[in-house]
């Protein structure tokens, strides 16, 4: 039996040895994965000296490298990226400043320049450029396999200036061709902002950059004024961008020092978490609040919408989003080109990481799985992991943000090659230019128009004039099976050239079912955050 004198010693003693052994082991290992990474490093250097000695052509080496670490980060996962010189500029460009330009947010995707959206607001928005279309020609000449520094060459460009696609879109059969006059792109985060009604305010936030705080604070503000007493908070479509404009946003509407978003890497000097007030703020709205999301949903949308579900602040409405939970840092490389590596991943409020599986899946493959109606079955939410909210509804990991109210988008164009023919063509911009200037429109306002305005027949035929004249081809089924959004389109355009581009939003919302439901919902989301 030891003595109770001798027994401190001994312990010390044992803490001694543990602690020499828990260095050794962690030399050990990272001496191994040292020379592990020497290893292979010697081995692709071994390539390289082999290509330089035996390789049957000169080597462009400055590609050459640059496609050996996009290939690298490639199987790191699908956020982890290379970016050359000047897509650095460019990316700044995109979050803070403005150029000229087409307005599409891109990537290269198996050789193919491929359209993530367009900007709202922007000439590639207007003429009906789509999330997923590809260019595969640019003023005539094959784009495929283009080299990523060579597209802001031949798509930027000062305003005024014209350049012609043409794309290719799933479902169409034929390559569609634009002609898009390059303009000032608009640094603007919010693509729309205005009173719905008497009491529901109407924002649409398209991606957070460095100042998408402040003009929502200012939009909520000139809103409030006006009589907003509950507040639809559009997010569809928005890619994300800066974690901390988020957490600003999300502070707006959830009061106290409460955690909206944390962090967990690999290495705790990454990790952190982010509260409520911890930007400072105005003030906290304790208004109704429902949040519109969809499949393009992703990053710094899915945070403030994980956080507001989280605390029961108000209702998600819409469709899963993307499913994107990791944290990018940007690291600059000395010839000004950056790595964007993932340095963490992040968790709502109750414990989920929304980051959708992307383990033995290429890009494409990763990009071509964005969840939709099949993640909401029960054999598939079976299969994600449990968290709860504050006041204990069930809410799933894995899978991007799921809403609590699913509502699938029934209102785009069924007939999208006869809607591009007219944009390429620039029918209604033809047609409502005409229109207008013939046509004397008394209306005191959009709301006055938005009610009262009939697309009729009468326009209608008209219309179809112009599109004849525009050399559309008019397919006389597909303009039947879509007479009803042409119309709203038109009438869009109209409001869009009287009123401007908050005018086209507000008439466009009477066809969106997403939004017509989320109308009915405010009493479900004054419950749940038991306002009075």
């Amino acid at each position: 039996m030891f003595s109770k004198y001798k027994r401190p010693t001994i312990i010390t003693a044992t803490l001694f040895i543990l602690g020499i052994t828990a260095f050794l082991l962690a030399h050990t290992v990272f001496a191994d994965v040292q020379n592990g990474l020497e290893r292979q490093l010697r081995k692709l250097v071994g390539v390289a000296r082999l290509a330089q000695m035996y390789y049957v052509e000169d080597i462009e080496w400055d590609d050459a490298m640059e496609g050996a670490i996009s290939g690298m980060l490639e199987k790191l996962d699908p956020h982890s990226v290379y970016i050359p010189a000047e897509k650095v500029s460019a990316n700044k460009e995109n979050f803070s400043g403005k150029y000229e330009g087409i307005g599409i947010q891109y990537d290269i995707i198996d050789g193919y320049i491929t359209v993530i959206s367009p900007i709202p607001g922007s000439p590639s928005e207007r003429l009906g450029i789509m999330s997923g279309d590809r260019i595969i020609k640019i003023d005539g000449k094959s784009a495929v396999g283009i080299e990523r520094d060579e597209v802001p060459k031949k798509l930027k460009g000062p305003k005024g200036t014209s350049v012609k696609v043409a794309i290719q879109r799933e479902g169409a059969k034929a390559l569609l061709e634009f002609t898009i006059i390059r303009d000032v792109i608009p640094i603007s985060t919010i693509t729309a902002s205005f009173m719905a009604d008497d009491s529901t305010g109407y924002i649409a936030v398209n991606r957070f950059a460095a100042i998408t705080s402040k003009e929502v604070e200012e939009k909520l503000q000139a809103l409030e004024k006006n009589g907003l007493k509950r507040l639809i908070l559009d997010l569809r479509g928005n890619s994300g961008g800066y974690l901390h404009e988020a957490v600003k946003l999300a502070g707006k509407f959830i009061k106290g020092h409460k955690l909206i978003v944390y962090t967990r890497g690999r290495s705790e000097r990454i990790d952190d978490e982010y509260y409520a007030d911890q930007f400072g703020r105005r003030l906290v709205r304790n208004y109704p609040l429902i949040l519109l999301i969809n499949r393009g949903s992703a990053s710094a949308a899915e945070i403030v919408a994980g956080a507001i579900q989280d605390y029961d602040r108000g209702l998600i409405v819409g469709e899963n989003s993307f499913g994107k939970g990791l944290v990018q840092k940007e690291f600059p490389l000395q010839d000004g080109s950056a790595v964007r590596i993932t340095t963490a991943k992040y968790y709502t409020p109750s414990g989920r990481c929304i980051q959708r599986d992307y383990k033995g899946k290429n890009v494409k493959g990763y990009y071509d799985d964005i969840p939709d109606s099949t993640w909401i079955t029960e054999d598939s939410l079976s299969h994600r992991p449990q968290y709860y909210t504050e006041k204990g509804r069930t809410v799933y990991g894995g899978g991007g943000i799921q809403p609590d109210f699913y509502v699938a988008y029934h209102n785009a164009s069924k007939s999208p090659e006869l809607i591009n023919s007219m944009l390429t063509n620039r029918a209604f911009f033809e047609y409502v230019t005409e229109y207008v200037r013939r046509r004397r429109i008394n209306y005191k306002d959009v709301d006055a128009f938005s009610r009262r305005f009939t697309v009729d027949d009468t326009m209608m035929a008209d219309f179809r004039r112009v599109c004849a004249e525009r050399k559309v081809d008019l397919k006389e089924e597909e303009f039947t099976r879509d007479q009803e959004y042409i119309r709203l389109r038109i009438k869009a355009e109209i409001a869009r050239h009287l009123w401007g581009q908050n005018a086209y939003y507000f008439v466009m919302l009477e066809g969106d079912n997403q939004f017509r439901k989320a109308l009915t919902l405010f009493g479900e989301a004054r419950k749940l955050a038991a306002l009075h």
